[in-house]
């Protein structure tokens, strides 16, 4: 069942309706906002400008785990097709090709996923307009995403990722990882901006169908913001470690912007800045 965009109100407040909705009729979707009442965060922080929140949260282990290999995505049913959706889960359509979901798993308050219709790769060039007409309506939000290599956990289905906007996610650059920023003040601008930078980045890693990245972008008054964080790696070396030394950790668009998460409380108890320094230095990718 999809719930047409109602015009005569914002996109935001239709989707403060989704959620009321999706809580009374979706019980794995209400219990997993209560328990994000109770997930546990930390701060840490480098100076008074620099912060990162880790949050303990062990409903995330299915994509924090998730296999990307092409083997086991072509032999999985695609969670993001019609089809394979639960029964019980609703969504608004966005620019006649989007449907916005609530997502069971969530990270952040309204945590929204922004799949196409149509089952395509997971790839940003030609989508970074509709990235930042979804972002314009959302206001109060961050809308990121994820490249098929940089924490996708469906890299076969393109999608968006937004919720509620906090601080930590909205840092830009710091001396933990690079982050590349646009700003401006048409969506026209941004994108032909984007692009420059895309094809940057694509001379960088000529191997690669898509330059490794995760995005992040949001309204600052009546400014667009784009921040890009060029990737190296998709996971640290600690995620692949046994015993003492493991980390499960997998960053994306969120983790690289100021937010970890962990997926067991021993990674929560243990995790101090020099992992976090450390993580970043192995996934993120120097820019000159």
């Amino acid at each position: 069942m999809l719930l047409q965009k109602n015009i005569i109100m914002s996109l935001q407040n239709d989707i403060e309706n989704l959620f009321s909705l999706q809580k009374k009729e979706w019980p794995q979707l209400n219990d997993a906002i209560l328990k994000l009442d109770d997930v546990m965060v930390k701060q840490l922080n480098w100076g008074d400008n620099i912060s990162v929140k880790v949050q303990f949260n062990p409903a995330r282990i299915t994509s924090t785990g998730a296999k990307i290999d092409k083997k086991f995505i072509d032999e999985r049913p695609c969670f993001l097709c019609e089809q394979n959706r639960p029964s019980e889960q609703k969504g608004i359509i966005f620019l006649d090709k989007y449907l916005i979901l609530c997502n069971p798993f969530p990270i952040l308050r309204n945590h929204l996923t922004i799949p196409l219709f149509s089952h395509v790769p997971q790839r940003i060039r030609h989508k970074v307009s509709e990235m930042l007409t979804l972002t314009e309506k959302l206001p109060d939000y961050v809308v990121f995403y994820n490249g098929p290599k940089s924490g996708a956990s469906a890299p076969d289905h393109f999608h968006l990722q937004a919720g509620l906007k906090t601080a930590e996610l909205t840092q830009g650059d710091n001396e933990l990882r690079s982050c590349l920023i646009i700003e401006g003040s048409t969506i026209s601008e941004c994108t032909e901006l984007f692009e420059e930078v895309y094809q940057y980045l694509r001379t960088l890693q000529p191997e690669e169908e898509e330059p490794m990245l995760n995005i992040i972008t949001f309204m600052e008054g009546d400014r667009y913001k784009i921040h890009i964080f060029p990737r190296k790696a998709h996971r640290p070396k600690q995620y692949y470690e046994e015993g003492s030394k493991k980390l499960l950790i997998s960053p994306g668009a969120l983790d690289m912007s100021g937010m970890i998460i962990t997926v067991r409380e021993e990674d929560f108890n243990k995790i101090e800045k020099q992992d976090i320094e450390d993580i970043y230095m192995q996934v993120s990718l120097p820019i000159m």
